[in-house]
């Protein structure tokens, strides 16, 4: 049996998951379970599930058949929460289902907003996620355990994605999710926490989901009590960081997309950068 080391962002919109085989990614609504009289398909995502007794659906069919129109999502600053139990077990059930089916057990990096990382969130997530878990997905069962959890600060995680080689400057990432906004300083390749924080909106709870400009206006009005300089290197990630980005740079001129390398080598999209700089971290402390 071997052990997978896998780095997972369980973001309130998708989740993406990384390790030495590739990449997957999946939408994370979930809804309870129901009896569907008319099974339709919904999206490729689509998934019934029980895991450790609790039934129901997540993917795109929980958009769509959520009783309480709210997206199925749980949105907030922290993810010491059920429905982020279910989201990383599902991402590790499709990981090991894509790509190493012989898998029974992993050791992952996981993510926390910078705002709650914290002994007492953190230790909530890991009690949460380790150990053995039994896992139905769409009528096939596996038995997961989840050896080690360590729990990293979703957006200077993000840096160890691509990480700079010059380290006496300040670096900082942008990490623009569905339900926070991850504002991160990196000095030295150390997180430097009066200068990060996170901001308890994202870009599917905002009025206007659309407006970028408004959106990004809003951003750096949140940033400003961080006091980043306007010429310093702020690197942008999460799903809209390539349309966002314009209008970050107007502000911060020297803004530029965060491109992740999975191994080095691969060059990825913005939206895998949490997951991939969990990867990278992972790789180091489950030597």
């Amino acid at each position: 049996m071997s052990s997978l080391i896998l780095g997972v962002d369980s973001g309130s919109f998708k989740a993406k998951i990384v390790g030495e085989h590739g990449v997957d990614t999946f939408k994370t609504n979930i809804c309870d379970w129901f009896v569907r009289d008319v099974e339709e398909k919904f999206g490729t995502d689509d998934m019934e599930f029980e895991i450790d007794g609790r039934k129901g659906y997540a993917g795109t069919i929980a958009e769509y058949e959520d009783d309480f129109d709210g997206g199925g999502s749980m949105f907030g600053d922290t993810k010491n929460h059920d429905d982020n139990k279910i989201r990383v077990i599902l991402a590790i059930f499709r990981y090991i289902e894509k790509y190493a089916a012989n898998t029974k057990s992993v050791r992952i990096v996981t993510g926390q907003p910078i705002k709650m990382h914290n002994e007492t969130e953190k230790d909530g997530i890991i009690k949460m996620l380790e150990g053995e878990h039994d896992v139905t997905v769409n009528g096939k069962n596996r038995t997961i355990i989840i050896e080690e959890v360590k729990v990293s600060p979703e957006g200077s995680g993000a840096f160890w994605s691509n990480p700079k080689s010059v380290t006496d400057r300040a670096y900082h990432i942008l990490d623009i999710g569905s339900g926070t906004i991850n504002a991160a300083t990196v000095i030295n390749k150390k997180f430097i926490t009066t200068k990060s924080n996170t901001f308890n909106f994202g870009m599917e709870t905002i009025k206007n989901k659309d407006d970028l400009k408004g959106a990004a206006r809003g951003i750096i009005r949140s940033i400003t009590g961080l006091k980043w300089k306007k010429d310093a290197e702020v690197m942008v990630c999460g799903g809209v960081a390539t349309e966002i980005l314009p209008h970050i740079q107007e502000h911060f001129a020297n803004a530029s997309a965060l491109l992740p390398k999975l191994d080095g080598e691969a060059v990825l999209t913005p939206v895998y950068a949490n997951a991939t700089g969990f990867y990278e971290i992972a790789k180091k402390v489950f030597k």
